[in-house]
């Protein structure tokens, strides 16, 4: 049964990290231009922005090296160097750098006895739960070390399900990029994206942000779409 002719019965909601929790992303494009500009590779935030944005970093390193042919061995020696530059980046990350209304929702979803999730493709999401203080939150993970494809694939989130002991039609994803959102439609989940429209017009509802957003805005957003089958 499509998820759009089921009444929108939501128990657990799982977010996606970069971009969605904290700015992570910043980063990751950051680590990516210093790797970049060492092996010689054209690269600017468009570009990241326009094809890596989302991608795990496997996925990422074969979109910058384009056609570039390199062993396997070489390629994850790139990617240990991007990582290595990626850490020493968010060592100092902690709550200050949580997204607008993140933590007001994380803490009402606790409060309404909602399951929490998160569906991210990085695999340092562990550690940056932790440093931003809010880990707690979170009934399980699921990462780039949990499945072996990764999103576009629905693999992330319907493990993250499997997990929390829910049904995928009962699951509300948050996410910030195409790959992501993606991931949760062939998932059969309900999906809100958060950024701009027009990069994420697929998913079933869409926001510019969180922040301001409670738990009973975006149920009445959900109720909205199943009912009207139109976007918010």
């Amino acid at each position: 049964m499509n998820i759009l002719e089921r009444d929108p019965h939501i128990i657990a909601v799982i977010f996606d990290l970069d971009g969605v929790i904290t700015n992570t992303v910043y980063f990751h494009y950051l680590s990516w231009q210093q790797l970049a500009d060492e092996e010689g590779i054209p690269f600017n935030k468009q570009i990241h922005d326009r094809g890596m944005l989302g991608l795990n970093r496997e996925d990422a390193l074969h979109y910058l090296l384009g056609d570039r042919q390199l062993t396997h061995i070489q390629q994850q020696l790139l990617l240990n160097r991007k990582n290595d530059y990626y850490l020493a980046l968010i060592n100092e990350l902690n709550r200050v750098h949580l997204l607008p209304g993140i933590d007001n929702l994380l803490v009402e979803l606790h409060f309404a006895g909602i399951k929490l999730a998160l569906g991210s493709s990085s695999k340092n999401a562990e550690m940056v739960l932790q440093r931003l203080g809010i880990r707690h939150f979170f009934n399980c993970i699921a990462d780039g070390h949990s499945v072996p494809h990764l999103k576009p694939a629905p693999d992330v989130f319907l493990h993250a399900a499997d997990l929390l002991q829910v049904s995928p039609h009962q699951c509300l994803v948050v996410e910030d990029a195409p790959a992501g959102v993606a991931a949760g439609l062939a998932a059969g989940m309900w999906v809100l994206g958060v950024g701009p429209y027009e990069r994420l017009a697929q998913a079933h509802l869409v926001l510019p942000t969180l922040s301001g957003i409670g738990w009973a805005d975006i149920l009445a957003k959900v109720n909205y779409y199943h009912r009207s089958g139109h976007g918010i």
